[in-house]
């Protein structure tokens, strides 16, 4: 199996009477996804997709992103995941970049995606979700011909990541990339056929779609996706379906240990609780713990470079900070900043070598001096290795706030805040919370008086709800230095 309509084609066949997916009331076999899928890529095909083309989903997780997803890379075209939650500039912004020639959505997002791609002049078709029919021959002939002229080393999928400079960066995966990363996954994780996994970490963000979507297709294992996190859904679908594992993001976790639901929730059928995309605090592991009997375990991986490393210690508890030992083909090394290797304990900045990684941003060369350097990817992230072999993160180089997983730019939402009428100046950064993340601070000069609400209810609908500050202060001027740059550190 070189490509991912290859991977399809080979677990629908070993599994095609087992579940594929259960989507609230729908369930569906791997024989009949595969059905679903074919009949969506011969629609896609007719709308005139061809490799190397760009098709954007904008859906929630469900049955309809997974059969979105494998149909897109049926045709060899690229897959454009975007987050349901971005408004219209921020669509407006990834569509243009990538040239998406085709968008699927809901009915629910038709409007501001038709808006999205009106302010933007965009040649994009538009189709909504579950709008297919059954496939001719003819069309599955050609379908298969196309499939058959796959390149494992084009791209499949394109995604951002921002760096220090704030500015976002395509990151292009190929086949190679992702099959990689799946196998390296399922063997390091012990995944099989008979797991269930909870699909509620955003599909379109890169831990919910490779660690649990991805990864429950390519082991034949069974899919229960939810469209948004909510507390008792949650631990309904895992009572109710006895699910085995569930991979997310320490908030998710955290509302959990501390929520107060109807009646104690019975959660022994998870055998594994991965947490990905920020630092798990081991106070908030622990009460997951106490509560429902099972630890945490952290990964660690970036879009850059898909997983690196994960924490499968036999002494969970006695390593809760850890992130593990890098999965099966990966290599990490630990540099200090004049560049020689650290010592066993010393911290410096993790460099990777993976083929799950990519070699270079896609698109212009600007951002990748000193990030892809002699085969590694330097990631930015500040850490060190104990005697053992284990990675500890201890930070980050950038200034991104890293809520709930998503990294924001302060420098966005800045902008928003100053085009306000009543903002003087605004700085916008990151206050560490109980979790693990960050919330969104919001420090405001003003020119004529203004309420926090009011300034809150300026930012609906401009971005995303997660961008939104949760923490505003209004001040008489901002901390800065004698060159005029903003204090940051001082802002918390």
């Amino acid at each position: 199996m070189k490509t991912l309509p290859e991977m399809l084609a080979a677990v629908a066949e070993q599994s095609a009477g087992r579940t594929a997916i259960v989507d609230g009331g729908t369930a569906v076999s791997y024989a009949i996804l595969e059905k679903r899928i074919t009949a969506l890529a011969a629609k896609l095909y007719g709308m005139g997709v061809r490799k190397g083309d760009r098709v954007a989903l904008l859906l929630s997780n469900g049955l309809d992103f997974v059969t979105g997803y494998f149909a897109i890379v049926r045709v060899g075209a690229i897959v454009v995941p975007l987050n349901d939650q971005y408004q219209q500039k921020e669509l407006q912004c990834f569509l243009k970049e990538c040239d998406v020639s085709l968008l699927i959505t809901s009915q629910d997002l038709a409007q501001v995606s038709h808006r999205a791609l009106s302010a933007c002049e965009s040649p994009c078709q538009v189709l909504l979700a579950g709008d297919q029919t059954g496939a001719t021959d003819a069309e599955l002939t050609a379908l298969r011909d196309v499939t058959a002229g796959i390149d494992p080393d084009a791209p499949a999928m394109y995604q951002f990541s921002s760096g220090s400079t704030g500015r976002p960066k395509r990151i292009a995966r190929t086949h190679t990339n992702l099959l990689f990363e799946l196998n390296s996954l399922i063997c390091t994780l012990h995944i099989t056929h008979e797991d269930r996994f909870l699909g509620v970490a955003p599909f379109s963000h890169v831990n919910g779609l490779m660690r649990s979507m991805m990864a429950s297709i390519r082991a034949g294992a069974t899919l229960y996706p939810l469209p948004k996190f909510e507390r008792q859904a949650v631990v309904d679908v895992i009572e109710k379906h006895k699910i085995s594992i569930f991979i997310a993001v320490p908030f998710m976790f955290g509302m959990l240990a501390k929520a107060n639901f109807r009646r104690p929730p019975a959660l022994s059928s998870l055998r594994l609780c991965v947490s990905a995309s920020a630092s798990m605090p081991p106070k908030i592991n622990r009460e997951y713990y106490q509560r429902f009997g099972v630890y945490v375990r952290q990964l660690y991986g970036s879009t850059e470079t898909g997983t690196i490393s994960v924490n499968v210690h036999p002494d969970i508890e006695g390593t809760l900070e850890s992130v593990g030992t890098p999965i099966a083909g990966v290599e990490v090394e630990v540099f200090t900043e004049n560049g020689r290797l650290a010592e066993v304990g010393e911290m410096g900045e993790f460099a990777v070598k993976s083929p799950a990684a990519i070699k270079a941003y896609d698109g212009p060369e600007e951002g990748n001096e000193g990030v892809f350097r002699e085969g590694y990817v330097f990631t930015g992230d500040l850490g060190r290795r104990d005697e053992n072999g284990l990675l500890y993160l201890i930070g980050r180089r950038s200034c991104f706030i890293n809520k709930g997983g998503y990294k924001i730019n302060p420098r966005e939402i800045e902008e928003l805040l100053e085009s306000h009428p009543g903002v003087e100046e605004a700085a916008v950064t990151g206050v560490p919370t109980s979790y693990g993340d960050e919330k969104v601070k919001a420090v405001i000069v003003l020119k004529d008086p203004y309420t926090e609400k009011e300034i809150v209810e300026f930012c609906q609908g401009k971005i995303a709800n997660f961008k939104i500050p949760s923490l505003i202060e209004f001040r008489d001027s901002l901390p800065k230095s004698p060159t005029g740059k903003i204090l940051r550190k001082v802002l918390t």
